[in-house]
């Protein structure tokens, strides 16, 4: 089975995300701390953490009484260290992911597959919390285990952390320079045949169109 996966890039500029999020007043070090605590005691991860400690300006408590409220407000399930999916996707409903439910399981013919989409805004120029916020995108990959993943906003330090930390996946970039468009495909079901960098006609900003053909091993 064959199919072709495209990834387009953004059309909003850095500008137009400025007031989604607040300057994080902490060094990188801080920050981090403050995203591992926050992980440790609601038991989630430090992708979610990022996010609910930009949504409350960093205040670490605030942030946690804000996500226990969240959760408070559902009906508690069996397994109370696992947030839902759909929880996931209204707190973190900047990141756009996009998930199709299915449990990739090696011992089994698969007849779903996983995909996840998500601008992990690289543009955004708080240095000191590219790599946290990297390190939480790669939590969520690892956690959801997808078999396709598409990354707007990748710039070349978050893309160096993504390959290392997810040897189990190939990497193809539109571009390595600037920021740039990412496909992730799980090596042990998707063959890549070949791809494709198609240049939009008048960008000045070096935007493309990123597309894989793959062979989809069912």
């Amino acid at each position: 089975m064959s199919t072709v996966l495209k990834r387009h890039p953004s059309t909003s500029s850095s500008s137009e995300d400025d007031d989604d999020g607040v300057d994080c007043p902490l060094s990188g070090a801080e920050a981090l701390a403050a995203c591992k605590q926050f992980a440790s005691v609601t038991n989630t991860d430090t992708g979610l953490a990022m996010m609910m400690l930009q949504n409350n300006e960093w205040d670490l408590e605030r942030a946690i009484n804000a996500y226990q409220g969240l959760t408070n407000d559902k009906p508690k399930s069996k397994n109370r260290n696992q947030t839902s999916e759909s929880d996931l996707k209204r707190i973190k409903s900047k990141e756009s992911t996009t998930l199709t439910e299915s449990k990739y399981d090696k011992t089994k013919v698969k007849a779903r597959f996983k995909l996840l989409s998500w601008n992990i805004d690289g543009l955004d120029e708080q240095e000191n919390t590219i790599e946290i916020r990297t390190r939480g995108v790669i939590d969520v990959i690892k956690r959801e285990e997808p078999d396709a993943v598409f990354l707007q906003e990748v710039i070349p330090i978050a893309f160096d952390l993504i390959r290392n930390l997810l040897p189990e996946y190939d990497s193809y970039t539109g571009n390595t320079q600037g920021y740039f468009v990412v496909i992730l495909t799980r090596r042990e079901l998707l063959k890549v045949q070949n791809i494709e960098i198609i240049k939009y006609p008048g960008t000045n900003m070096e935007r493309n169109l990123l597309i894989a053909h793959v062979y989809i091993s069912l």
